[in-house]
This record gives C-alpha cells, sequence and structure tokens, in this order.
C-alpha cells in the first residue's frame, strides 16, 4: 500500500502527453489510473494551438485533482486557464521575457541540453530544467542519447532542481536518480504503455524507495 503521495514524495514524478493520442483517448487512460501518483502533467501537443490547449486543460483538470498541470509553450494558454506552471523549449520564449509575463506564483521550466544552457536558464529566473535525453528514446529517434555522466554533471553544475527525460526504463530510475537529479519525465513509459495505471504505480515505488535524494530542492 502506498503512503501518501504528498508526505514522502523526494522526487517528483513528470508525465508528459505525447502528441500522438487524441484528448478523448488521454482522458479515457486518465480516468483508469491513480492520477494523484502523478506530481505534475505536461500539456505537451506541440501540433495544437491555444485554443486547442485549453480544451485539454479544462477536461483534463478534472482527472488530475491533485496534480498540477503545467502548460508547454504557449503562455497565452497558461494564462487564460491560470496554469501553476509552464515548460519552456528551444524555440519558446526566454525565461526572462517569460518571467517578466507570468504571475510570480507560476513555475517556470526550461528544457536544456547542456550544463551552461542549465546555468543559463537558472540565471534568467527558472524554477527547474528539464535534461536529455538521457537514454535512446522513441521520441528522438536517430539522436544520440547524452547519458548518464552528462546527466550527473548538469545536475552538479545547475543550482535549481534538474527532472531527467528520456528512455528511463523502470530499471534505470535508480541509476538516473544516483545523479542527484530530483525527478524524472516520462511520456510513451505511461501513456503508450498497455498498463498507464500500473506503471504509475511502479514509477512511483521507484522514485519513493531509492536511497538517492535530490541535490537540489524546490522552494
Amino acid at each position: 500500500m502506498l503512503k501518501d503521495v504528498q508526505s514522502i514524495n523526494r522526487h517528483e514524478l513528470h508525465m508528459l502527453t505525447t502528441g500522438q493520442q487524441k484528448l478523448t483517448e488521454v482522458a479515457h487512460i486518465a480516468a483508469a489510473c491513480p492520477t494523484a501518483l502523478v506530481d505534475v502533467l505536461h500539456i505537451r501537443e506541440k501540433q495544437h494551438g491555444a485554443r486547442e490547449i485549453t480544451d485539454w486543460y479544462a477536461q483534463l483538470q478534472p482527472l488530475f485533482p491533485s496534480s498540477a498541470i503545467y502548460v508547454n509553450d504557449r503562455l497565452d494558454a497558461a494564462l487564460a486557464m491560470q496554469a501553476p506552471g509552464v515548460q519552456l523549449g528551444y524555440h519558446s520564449l526566454s525565461v526572462r521575457l517569460s518571467r517578466l509575463i507570468l504571475p510570480a506564483a507560476v513555475r517556470i521550466g526550461c528544457s536544456v541540453h547542456s550544463a551552461a544552457e542549465a546555468v543559463e536558464a537558472a540565471g534568467q529566473g527558472a524554477d527547474y530544467v528539464m535534461y536529455g535525453h538521457v537514454y535512446e528514446s522513441g521520441s528522438k529517434p536517430g539522436l544520440a542519447p547524452r547519458g548518464i555522466a552528462a546527466l550527473a554533471a548538469v545536475v552538479e553544475a545547475c543550482p535549481i532542481p534538474v527532472i531527467a527525460i528520456g528512455g528511463i526504463t523502470l530499471e534505470r530510475v535508480d541509476e538516473v536518480l544516483s545523479t542527484g537529479c530530483s525527478g524524472i519525465a516520462l511520456l510513451s513509459a505511461i501513456l503508450l504503455h498497455p498498463e498507464p495505471a500500473q506503471q504509475i504505480i511502479r514509477y512511483r515505488e521507484a522514485l519513493n524507495q531509492t536511497q538517492y535524494k535530490p541535490r537540489r530542492g524546490y522552494h
């Protein structure tokens, strides 16, 4: 029996939509999952405009009552839905400009691919960075993974929490957490898996049971 996620959650579990599924499919999956074990749901639908993103947010929010729902890239949709967080990518507005636009309480994450980028994002006011892809990933076909040593270097250099992403199987969770990162992010490992509910439980248990602690905490 899992304990209350808020009382023992040392590492964050982020779940990202895949960009390969319709809203109805994601909602159907979520309705059958223990979403309270997910810290953050990212609406990451690059092919959709702001209006569609707000529809996704409105329909998924009741299915994730205990989770924070972040919007990727679209600050307009995030503002409209009063989202508690955003995730910025390479083509998004800079962290600095986003911080000027968003309310102070909104958490800003930034996708980075090097220690230098992570340090820069922190300097501009990011609350955390997402680094990857750590291992070979189906969402990044043909691109070489950056590896566990590179993740460890980013964690050491970055003064804010680092969330690892990319090819993180259950068997690799402990290796990833050994770097001192503050959590993991998953796409296909949950939403494209034949047992998404069980996968959430398995990953949450792996995060809870690790001997490793995050190098950086959230403020």
